[in-house]
């Protein structure tokens, strides 16, 4: 669930932000609205499957690491129990327990193997064997995620003229944006209007350069 909000905010946003840069700054530099829509279900297209297809990847590697670490961690259960003893003594008797608690939760845990590797993979390691990612569900949200954010900019576009639908499209996608990141904030427990006020101000600032490069690029054609 967790990686799942990850995959969906960070889709979401960028969908949004890289949509909305990349359009303003297509709109405003060729003037052309059959260009600007063009650019737009390109950038989704390929935005999304490569935001999907970056994520597989980066969870499969993450995964196969971890996975890795905890086979480690039960070859060394199984071929060292009288170190994984110690390190059991000592990772409870830095936390506090005394000894004769310590005593018991050895015992307990050296008579099972498989409670025994989830204690050491998680207190040792940091990896909690149960919720390791998966990769395809992460990869489905991050490019569900990124169409659903890109689609908001570039809408107006098919609707209305040029110059409209650029203040449109700017206007909704902020607004997107800030109602995205005041959910974001409820689902975290944050300040819902602050967690929506950095999402948005990200946002600003990626219209505001796309706008300009456009502009500047224009310029610098048009001579």
């Amino acid at each position: 669930m967790r990686t799942r909000i990850r995959e969906a905010v960070f889709g979401t946003q960028d969908g949004l932000i890289s949509t909305l840069g990349a359009l303003t700054g297509i709109a405003a530099g060729t003037q052309d609205p059959g260009a600007v829509v063009i650019a737009g279900f390109v950038i989704i297209a390929v935005e999304s499957l490569s935001m999907a297809a970056g994520s597989y990847l980066s969870s499969k590697s993450q995964r196969e690491y971890l996975e890795r670490l905890l086979k480690e961690e039960e070859e060394e259960i199984r071929d060292e129990p009288e170190k994984e003893r110690q390190e059991i003594w000592e990772m409870y008797r830095a936390r506090g327990y005394e000894d004769r608690e310590i005593e018991i939760i050895a015992n307990r845990l050296m008579s099972n193997p498989k409670l025994l590797l989830e204690d050491m993979a998680h207190k040792e390691l940091g990896i909690a064997p149960d919720t390791l990612e998966e990769p395809a569900g992460n990869a489905f949200v991050m490019g569900a995620a990124y169409v659903i954010g890109g689609s908001v900019p570039i809408v107006p576009y098919l609707l209305l003229p040029l110059h409209e639908a650029m203040l449109v499209s700017i206007v909704s996608t902020l607004l997107g944006l800030f109602l995205f990141g005041g959910l974001k904030g409820r689902i975290v427990k944050q300040t819902w209007w602050k967690s929506g006020l950095e999402m948005l101000s990200v946002a600003g600032v990626a219209a505001l350069v796309g706008f300009f490069i456009g502009r500047a690029a224009d310029r610098w054609i048009a001579q």
